[in-house]
C-alpha cells in the first residue's frame, strides 16, 4: 500500500510544479512585429490563380468561328427555346463545344447526342444546336444544318442505315449468321 500512496504523492507534486511554472509565463497576445519583411511599395503582383473545383473540367473546344452575327448563323427554334428554358433540353457539359461569333459565344450540341441532353427525343440527327444563354431561362436555340459527310450519306427515312454511324445489322429472326 505504501508504493500506490507514494506514487499518487509523487503525481500530485508534478501536476502543482506543471501548473504553477505555467502561471508564470505570460499569455502569448501576438507574434514580433518585426518578424516579416514589410510590403514592397505597390503591393504583390501576384498573376490570378484559376478557380480551385472539385473536379476538373471538362477540355473545351471551339468548332464555329465566325465573323457574323450569331443571329445569321441559323433559325431560332421556338420550341426547342421553350424546353430548354424548362431543362427538358440542355447541354450536358455547358460550353464544352463553343461557337465564337462577333460579339457573342455560344454553347453547341449536336442532334446526334454529343452534349446534348434530349429526353424527349426533340433533336434531328442533322442539325447542330447552339445555345445561347442556356443556363437560364432566357434560353435561345439556333438550329443550323451540319454539313458532316457522314451524316449526309445516312439516310434514317430508308429501312436500312448502311453508314459509317450505323448500328451492326441484326441477325436474321430464324437463329444466327450463316
Amino acid at each position: 500500500m505504501a508504493g500506490r500512496s507514494t506514487r499518487v504523492a509523487a503525481l500530485a507534486a508534478f501536476a502543482l510544479l506543471s501548473t504553477t511554472a505555467a502561471a508564470q509565463q505570460p499569455p502569448l497576445t501576438r507574434t514580433e512585429p518585426g518578424h516579416q519583411p514589410p510590403v514592397p511599395p505597390g503591393g504583390y503582383q501576384l498573376p490570378l490563380a484559376p478557380p480551385v473545383t472539385k473536379f476538373p473540367l471538362p477540355p473545351q473546344y471551339v468548332v464555329i468561328r465566325s465573323t457574323q452575327d450569331w443571329r445569321k448563323a441559323g433559325k431560332v427554334d421556338k420550341d426547342l427555346s421553350r424546353a430548354c428554358a424548362n431543362r427538358e433540353f440542355t447541354q450536358l457539359f455547358p460550353m464544352q463545344y463553343r461557337a465564337i461569333f462577333q460579339t457573342d459565344v455560344l454553347g453547341v450540341a449536336f442532334g446526334h447526342g454529343t452534349n446534348l441532353r434530349d429526353p424527349k427525343k426533340r433533336a434531328d440527327r442533322r442539325k447542330i444546336y447552339l445555345f445561347r444563354n442556356g443556363d437560364s431561362t432566357a434560353c435561345v436555340v439556333l438550329a443550323m444544318d451540319n454539313e458532316d459527310l457522314r451524316l449526309l450519306n445516312d439516310n434514317p427515312a430508308a429501312g436500312d442505315r448502311q453508314g459509317p454511324g450505323a448500328p451492326p445489322a441484326r441477325p436474321p429472326a430464324g437463329g444466327g449468321y450463316r
